[in-house]
């Protein structure tokens, strides 16, 4: 029977478990460093979340996480290789949003979306569509928005995918290819 997310929650809330608080902690961080962030409080809540997930499916009571996190190394190291671990897994679980990715361009949380996006506003400015400059980038924002939303689970299936396109710039070309026709040349 494995350990009930709830309990696992108000250990970290009530700062009970300090490697279950400082774990969290580390996960909530890592969030706020990330395109998803949501604010510290909607971070933190996300992480609690998902550490409360993974330890339930991990470990069959809290004697064994405290084994495994003893076996692993002391001290921080251990500690951060868990929270490392639970972000990986909070990421695979983690669905692109067209909110996410929109905030992901306009804050350049992630150079190659925003780099893709400005690639499409270029081809829109070469492009009959053309209706100058910021209409042509709030047009990319949304079109780079909507695919990545429809088509990529996270962020990690996206990069696989630029991977496969190629290295650089080529990739990012090839993917700005791929959204432009797929919005613009759609109608025609």
């Amino acid at each position: 029977m494995p350990i009930d997310k709830e309990l696992i929650k108000s250990k970290i809330h009530s700062k009970e478990d300090i490697t279950l608080k400082t774990i969290t902690d580390m996960v909530a961080y890592k969030i706020h460093e990330s395109p998803e962030n949501m604010g510290p409080e909607a971070n933190f809540l996300a992480a609690t979340e998902a550490v409360a997930q993974y330890i339930s499916e991990k470990f069959k009571d809290f004697d064994s996480l405290k084994t495994h996190v003893s076996q692993r190394d002391k001290g921080m190291k251990s500690i951060n290789d868990i929270a490392d671990t639970v972000y990986n897994y909070y990421q695979d679980k983690q669905l692109l949003s067209f909110d996410i990715v929109k905030n992901m361009i306009s804050k350049v949380k992630d150079v190659n979306v925003k780099m893709i996006t400005d690639i499409v506003a270029y081809k829109i400015y070469q492009s009959p569509d053309d209706k100058g400059p910021e209409l042509n980038f709030i047009s990319a924002e949304t079109f780079v928005a909507q695919y990545l939303s429809e088509n990529f689970k996270n962020l990690r299936e996206f990069r696989r995918c630029l991977s496969d396109l190629g290295k650089g710039s080529y990739a990012l070309e090839a993917f700005a290819d791929l959204v432009y026709k797929y919005y613009c040349q759609k109608k025609n």
